[in-house]
């Protein structure tokens, strides 16, 4: 049994070298004729033989001294097929004589080029004169015009002048016109208002002050029930009784808010600005003008931030927007 098993073992070993070395083999020939088969290829497609080229031009010398009388060389067959060949500038003078019409330059008027000319000739550009030229063109002096025509010319030429009336009636037109336009802008322009505290305010309404103007400690509001900065002066006033203006001054605003209800606010000039508040029956309007002690508005009901205080005047005094005490400046 172990020997049936080395000899199987041999043969297997035996067959596995021989097909091995069959293998290899048969891969080297192949290898070897594909690269003679490409060496080959690329010879006849890129190599030049120059050889061939010179037998084949030894036997068109033969067979053209063939065609030619046997006393002749073969070196006279050679300068008979010299002499036949044609001059390339005597072929190239020969076909400009035989030409029916006369060569054109590119960009001459006469050629046509489809698509772009059209079939249509272009007018050739007049020549542009030279420097010479110029300078040999006579200079054009401007005429002077002769005596006699010199006032034609300055009466043609003359824009005529517009009508001026002479009428009485135009010149009062004038003037009534100016007089208008003086009396116009007398209304219009107002003189420019001042206000200083020297002068001092008088008083819009006559009552004892409810609430006094506070900017350096708080003050009890009794509506609000709180303590607060209090930046205006609130005057006890019964409600329907006339507010007077305080000072000269032009109306800038009227305006209502939830606090003061309705109110307006006037410009004394010189920064100084003051606002009525908790009014009724506004008279006066945006840019009317007010003097001191004219009625502007009567006392309202008060509003819900002043309903356990009572009907009262909203009086605030600013100057360039800071709050001032107008309490101060009223007249005794």
């Amino acid at each position: 049994m172990r020997k049936n098993r080395r000899n199987n073992a041999k043969k297997e070993r035996t067959i596995m070298i021989a097909s091995s070395v069959f293998v290899l083999a048969a891969l080297t020939m192949t290898g070897i004729y594909m690269k003679s088969n490409n060496t080959q290829e690329q010879d006849d497609g890129y190599t030049i033989d120059f050889t061939a080229l010179e037998n084949n031009a030894e036997d068109k010398y033969e067979e053209i001294a063939r065609n030619e009388p046997v006393e002749e060389s073969a070196d006279s067959g050679k300068d008979s097929i010299a002499k036949n060949i044609p001059d390339s500038t005597e072929e190239i003078s020969g076909k400009e004589d035989d030409l029916d019409y006369l060569p054109m330059e590119a960009g001459s008027a006469l050629v046509k080029i489809p698509g772009l000319t059209d079939g249509t000739t272009e007018e050739m550009p007049e020549e542009i004169p030279s420097a010479d030229t110029i300078a040999q063109e006579p200079e054009i002096t401007p005429q002077m015009p002769e005596e006699g025509t010199e006032g034609e010319d300055a009466d043609a030429t003359a824009t005529p002048e517009a009508p001026v009336q002479e009428s009485g009636d135009g010149a009062a037109d004038a003037g009534t016109s100016s007089e208008a336009d003086s009396a116009d802008g007398s209304a219009v322009a107002a003189e420019p208002l001042h206000f200083a505290e020297s002068e001092g305010l008088l008083r819009p309404v006559s009552g004892e002050v409810l609430i006094p103007f506070s900017m350096d400690s708080s003050v009890y509001f009794s509506t609000l029930d709180q303590f607060k900065y209090n930046s205006a002066l609130m005057i006890a006033a019964e409600q329907g009784s006339a507010v007077t203006a305080c000072a000269d001054g032009q109306v800038i605003s009227v305006f209502e808010n939830e606090e003061i209800g309705h109110a307006l606010t006037v410009d004394l000039g010189d920064g100084y600005q003051i606002t009525y508040g908790q009014l009724d029956e506004i008279r006066v309007m945006e840019g009317s003008y007010v003097e001191p002690g004219e009625v502007i508005a009567f006392i309202a009901a008060p509003t819900k931030y002043y309903s356990v205080e009572g009907s009262n005047l909203y009086l605030k005094l600013t100057l360039n927007g800071a709050p001032v005490n107008p309490e101060v400046l009223f007249q005794p």
